[in-house]
């Protein structure tokens, strides 16, 4: 071995001491040390995380240039931190969504806590930081997310594999977005049940151009009813994000969107805690996710520059004033964090059976 490979060796060796807080595993193991160099006592590398929104990355690029320099021969140290999205395994169960790594779905227990709001800034948030993304508006009954993203644009038809005709995505700050608010006039009613909700979503999920995707983002409607069902039926999610206001009432109906993910073998990847303060109080979210041992996503305070920004079609995560768009980055890369922890141990699930 050359004297440079032995440098190289000994750098990898170093930073193994770094790990991964989520993952609990260090760098060099998990694969993110990339194009290690060396040269007269300078260090070049990549360390690639598992996503664009890791919270910790100044944290890790600050421990390994600490644990570089421990070797008394490095002078200079110049690291690249990058990131590539990891699919999750069970996504190749999903042959309707080829090019989709990880499906997040947004869900709530009752109506007006907010979960399209949660939904859209988080798509808006994984977009803003670099991953690809794509939004799918699931609650066919009162679709809004073409008013929260400010765009009236219609779907086009694409040619798929094999010259299959499909809809192309309408493209909003970023995403590439599906709803039926696109299909429909705007105070045209739904007036739909259960087997053409199921043929609606199926539809969305197999006849939409959505490409390549590190995270395509389902924002479901409110209950554990069809559409809900179908969706656990019909493709497998990397997990689901529960939303729930503080107070209790709330929360008694969001127990059972959490139930019904247990039920079905969907992974929870954590609950947010949307509307916080003085209204609806604080915290009850928070209390509630830690007793059922699930992950807390973060605190999302009642604001009323969230509304105007939703009203204004520019999601308040892309807004400067950083008392609005703050707590949902904190939010994103908490999501963003359960999912590279969810994509490095899920198992395969099996296909769920569900009685009509």
């Amino acid at each position: 071995m050359s004297e440079r490979d032995q440098k190289k060796a000994l750098i990898l060796e170093a930073l193994k001491v770094v790990k991964d807080p989520d993952l609990g595993r260090d760098i060099v193991s998990l694969g993110f040390v990339k194009d290690v160099t060396y040269c007269e006592g300078a260090v070049k590398a990549t360390i690639e995380l598992t996503t664009p929104s890791c919270p910790v990355k100044d944290r890790l690029k600050a421990e390994a240039e600490a644990a570089i320099r421990t070797l008394g021969w490095v002078t200079d140290v110049n690291l690249n931190m990058t990131a590539a999205v990891k699919a999750a395994p069970t996504t190749a169960q999903n042959p309707s969504l080829p090019g989709v790594k990880n499906v997040i779905a947004v869900a709530s227990g009752k109506g007006g806590v907010g979960k399209s709001t949660v939904a859209t800034n988080l798509a808006c948030g994984l977009a803003k930081v670099g991953a690809q993304v794509g939004l799918l508006d699931a609650d066919l009954y009162g679709p809004s997310i073409p008013t929260m993203l400010g765009t009236k644009e219609k779907p086009h038809p694409v040619e798929g594999p094999g010259g299959k005709k499909m809809f192309g995505p309408v493209i909003a700050h970023g995403v590439k977005l599906m709803s039926m608010g696109f299909l429909v006039e705007e105070d045209r009613p739904v007036i739909w049940r259960g087997p053409m909700l199921h043929g609606a979503l199926k539809q969305f999920f197999q006849d939409v151009s959505w490409g390549e995707l590190d995270y395509l983002v389902v924002d479901l409607p409110p209950g554990t009813g069809d559409v809900a069902l179908t969706m656990a039926q019909t493709i497998t999610l990397t997990g689901a994000v529960i939303v729930s206001t503080p107070q209790e009432v709330a929360m008694i109906d969001a127990k059972k969107a959490l139930n019904m993910f247990r039920e079905t073998g969907i992974h929870l990847l954590g609950i947010v805690e949307n509307m916080s303060g003085e209204v609806f109080g604080t915290g009850g979210a928070k209390a509630w996710s830690e007793k059922e041992s699930v992950r807390f996503l973060g605190t999302i305070p009642l604001h009323s520059g969230v509304r105007v920004s939703g009203d204004a079609g520019r999601p308040a995560v892309l807004s400067s004033d950083q008392k609005i768009s703050a707590p949902f980055m904190e939010m994103v890369q908490h999501v963003a964090s359960a999912v590279s922890v969810r994509s490095n141990e899920a198992p395969a699930r099996k296909p769920i059976s569900i009685q009509r």
